[in-house]
């Protein structure tokens, strides 16, 4: 499977590129140089991603990466699909002092999508959740993981419109 083909799409409806299922207690990440998703880490006490995650195409973030998505519906997603996804928020991270961005996103084909507009809209545990997943990420990995902040849809456009100028810039 490549994914060379996938293409960004636009900042109000973007690709995602699917690396990690929702449950799922291995992290899966994509290798940009082989065009392949392989195994990153497996988590052990059961710890697991909340919510299905995986990556823009043609994008960079301010770690070198594509930029990270966080897709909130409630059914796992299989890892290699791409589904097209809007921006409902952001939450500003530093990884070991290193920016590191993760845009809040819903699929447009999902039914939820249509309850879910902005951060404003999530149940007010999904922050608990983000915070005490990325405090267990960091001892998982023995890295210092920061949340700056989470921020609105229209903070999250801005940082997905800057990564897809900065992959422009470096094609």
């Amino acid at each position: 499977m490549s994914f060379k083909n996938v293409h960004f799409g636009n900042t109000q409806e973007f690709n995602v590129i699917i690396e990690i299922p929702k449950g799922s207690e291995v992290k899966y990440e994509y290798n940009e140089t082989t065009d392949q998703i392989q195994l990153d880490w497996i988590f052990t006490d059961g710890f697991n991603f909340p919510f299905n995650y995986g990556f823009i195409p043609e994008t960079k973030s301010g770690d070198g990466d594509n930029l990270d998505v966080f897709i909130l519906n409630n059914q796992p997603l299989a890892i290699g699909i791409v589904t097209v996804c809007r921006a409902i928020g952001m939450i500003e991270l530093l990884d070991r002092g290193e920016e590191d961005n993760k845009i809040l996103a819903v699929p447009i084909n999902d039914p939820l999508s249509k309850k879910l507009n902005s951060i404003k809209d999530l149940p007010e545990n999904y922050f608990d959740i983000f915070k005490k997943f990325f405090k267990e990420l960091g001892i998982q990995k023995n890295k210092k993981l920061e949340i700056k902040g989470f921020h609105d849809k229209i903070k999250a456009i801005e940082e997905i419109e800057l990564c897809n100028k900065r992959y422009n810039k470096k094609t």
